[in-house]
Order: structure tokens, then sequence, then C-alpha cells
């Protein structure tokens, strides 16, 4: 049976004050819902788990912590069957499976499938736990499940709908490339870089390259550029070392292409980008956010 202890105030955000348990415990109302101590074998995993990868190393050095000074943040679960299920913790579950532990502290909530979804999606994006593919696809069964739109699931974690319109962008690229983006062999920067190509052939085969070149996202957009006007591109002259870094650097911070043309002296600095929404999200980052501009905001 599950032991009830004290909770702190870190968790009073994401737990409401009444709490709904199975025939062991009674249902209770308190201030502050309780922890209990559950076996770990009754524990399962969220199917819907949006996070698909968890870093070994990782986990081993969580384990290891857990193991010297316990589990400090319980696990949120909800009864199912004659089990429970991970609402948000599914990390400190592995790690403490990994330390051997036997009972881990939890929060028992009796929560609807579209709530267990959404706090499990909020839980790895404000942790930025996710990668962009993982990111999408989560969007995606919110709004296929649900009928949610993307303003509405922006409002629930906190990001505008731009942002999440640009990251389901990624949801056009072949799945091989999706996959090679969920493993880590190719970076988010890369995909939306092959997201300018129409034709998934050219999409799979520059994916591949990237991956076997360790090409930089730059490399990537000059290769796209190159295709799409290969009569137009010429071959340019040596580029100065600091604008080819601050590129890069400005490429990272956007999320998309970015070109310094001129020198150190004197020139200009170009963004792309290639809908109405995306265009939105890097005003945004810009904090182009006055009152003139909210009347005029593109949709």
């Amino acid at each position: 049976m599950a032991k009830a202890k004290g909770l702190g105030k870190g968790l009073k955000a994401l737990i409401s004050e009444e709490i709904n348990f199975d025939e062991e415990v009674a249902k209770v109302e308190e201030k502050e819902p309780l922890i209990f101590e559950l076996e770990i074998n009754k524990i399962r995993p969220n199917s819907d788990q949006p996070r698909k990868n968890f870093a070994r190393i990782a986990l081993e050095e969580l384990a290891a912590s857990i193991a010297e000074h316990g589990i400090l943040q319980p696990l949120v679960v909800k009864p199912e069957g004659k089990g429970y299920t991970i609402v948000a913790g599914e990390r400190r579950f592995r790690a403490a499976s990994i330390a051997g532990l036997k009972v881990v502290p939890v929060i028992i909530r009796d929560l609807s499938a579209k709530d267990v979804m959404e706090i499990a999606l909020i839980e790895n994006v404000q942790r930025e736990d996710l990668n962009a593919i993982e990111e999408a696809m989560a969007y995606g069964k919110l709004m296929d499940a649900y009928n949610l739109t993307q303003g509405e699931i922006g409002i629930r974690i906190g990001k505008s709908r731009a942002t999440v319109a640009n990251t389901m962008r990624l949801l056009n690229l072949p799945k091989e490339l999706q996959n090679q983006v969920l493993d880590e062999k190719i970076s988010s920067g890369h995909a939306r870089a092959l997201l300018a190509l129409e034709e998934p052939g050219q999409m799979i085969a520059l994916g591949k390259e990237i991956e076997e070149k360790h090409l930089s996202v730059r490399e990537v957009e000059k290769r796209v550029k190159a295709i799409k006007n290969p009569r137009k591109e010429k071959e340019l002259p040596s580029a100065n070392p600091f604008l080819v870094d601050l590129e890069d650097q400005l490429t990272h911070r956007y999320a998309t292409a970015v070109h310094i043309k001129g020198t150190d002296q004197k020139g200009k600095i170009e963004l792309e980008y290639f809908s109405t929404e995306e265009l939105n999200r890097l005003l945004e980052l810009m904090n182009i956010t006055g009152r003139d501009y909210e009347t005029r905001k593109l949709s």
C-alpha cells in the first residue's frame, strides 16, 4: 500500500488540490496534495510520452545521484488498470530502476488522457528535453486527438502560435530525415534548411551527406541554394572568418538561414523565412511586439 508523506510547494502549479486514488487509498482533500511511496513494479511508462530517446549516460549519472540522495521531486502518476501510468517523471523512473530502488515518491492524480499528454509535453518542453521532431510529433497528436489549434497548443505550453507552426513544419520532411533528427544524426537547423528543397529525394540525399561529411548548417544552406539555382550560383571569394562565425551564431540563434554581405566595416544582414508563420516567429524573437505591430501582424 502507498504511504503518504508531506509535499513541498514546488509542484503546486502542476498538481490540483483534489486527488483521486484507487481502492487502496481513500479520496482526500488537502491544502497541499500528498506524496506517497509506491512500489516501482506497479508503475509503467506512458505510451504517449513525447520523449522517445533517453541518453544512457545521463540516466546512469542521474541513477548515481538518486542512489546517494534519493528522488528529490516525486513522480506524477495516474491510476490505470491494476497499476499506475506515469504522467510526469519518466526519466526519474528509469534512473530509479537503474539505481535498484524498490519504491519511489509519487503524487497520484486521476487525469484524462488529454491532460496526461499535455502535462507530459509541458514537462519536456519547459526542460528542453525534446528534440524538434519529438516536439512536432507531440503537437500533431494534440491537434489530431483533441482538435486543438496551433494557437491553443501555444497557450498551453507558453509558446507563440508561430513557434508551434514553425516546429510542425518539420513533419513535412520525409520519414527518413525525421528519424535522423530523432536519432540526433542531424540537427533541427539542418532539417529546417532542407525544407527549402521541394523534392523528397533531394532532401534524403543531402541528409545522408550531412551525416557522412558532418556538414555545418551554413554549408547545407549553400548546397540547397546551389541545387535550387544551379546556374545562378557563383564561386564566392574567400569569406572573412569573423563574419562566417557571426553568420553561424545568428543562424543558430534564429533557426533560419542568415547571410552577411559586405565587410566588417560596412554591409547588410539578411534573414530568410519560408512562410508567414516563420516571419512572425522571427519578428517575435526580435521583440517587435509593439502595439502598432500587433495591429498589423500577419496571420
